[in-house]
């Protein structure tokens, strides 16, 4: 953990979206708050929600909701859909450094794609609306397929793509982007400024830990 790869060795990049590209916590985990606070669960902070940013909306809400209130799980991922899509970008921000780091990365010749549990509609959008649409060859979102950690939409980018796992690096803030890499057999490496802190993802055994996002570029390159 924390080696340096040699520059032949990573060709492509496979990153996470929210809290690795994206500091999109508030939208997100506001969205949240007022989907629990319309079904009657005040008990929670926005800030409470942070940590279950990237996971699966059923099991997110599954986690929140009281025993009672699970057969409105199905309803809570609708309401928060509803309510999230036209506030997505209310308080969204790039990470520092993200498109100048992607831009030294595409000029080196790597290849960039995303994974993410958003739809592939949404992450068209955002992606575009911040202008880093670019950079990518491969905009994944999660649509009626698996969601990370199964590493089906990571096997999905490396087959689209014609990529080697061995050459193929998964980039992520959570456990689900570590573990879908690891299944995929591609290196991983976990960010700690997004949903997990350093401690956390170190549990988690990640080939690389860093802790800005330019920091990307001594592993890559």
């Amino acid at each position: 953990m924390n080696g340096v790869a040699t520059e032949s060795s990573i060709k492509n990049v496979i990153l996470d979206v929210d809290g690795t590209l994206l500091d999109s916590k508030r939208d997100i985990a506001g969205a949240q708050h007022w989907v629990l606070v319309q079904l009657g669960v005040t008990t929670y902070r926005v800030e409470d929600l942070y940590r279950t940013i990237g996971r699966k909306l059923e099991d997110t809400f599954r986690d929140l909701l009281p025993p009672e209130l699970h057969h409105r799980i199905p309803e809570a991922a609708t309401m928060y859909r509803d309510y999230y899509r036209p506030r997505a970008l209310q308080t969204t921000v790039l990470f520092p450094a993200v498109r100048a780091t992607l831009e030294e990365l595409r000029s080196r010749g790597k290849n960039l794609a995303v994974a993410t549990t958003k739809s592939t509609f949404t992450t068209h959008r955002i992606l575009s609306h911040f202008r880093l649409d670019q950079f990518f060859v491969q905009m994944q979102g999660t649509d009626g397929v698996p969601y990370k950690p199964d590493p089906f939409i990571v096997h999905k980018i490396l087959a689209d793509q014609a990529w080697r796992a061995a050459d193929t690096l998964m980039v992520g803030d959570a456990r689900e982007d570590m573990e879908a890499g690891k299944a995929a057999g591609v290196r991983t490496c976990g960010v700690t400024y997004g949903a997990l802190q350093r401690p956390d993802l170190e549990k988690l055994s990640p080939d690389f830990l860093i802790d800005h996002f330019d920091d990307l570029l001594r592993i890559a390159l």
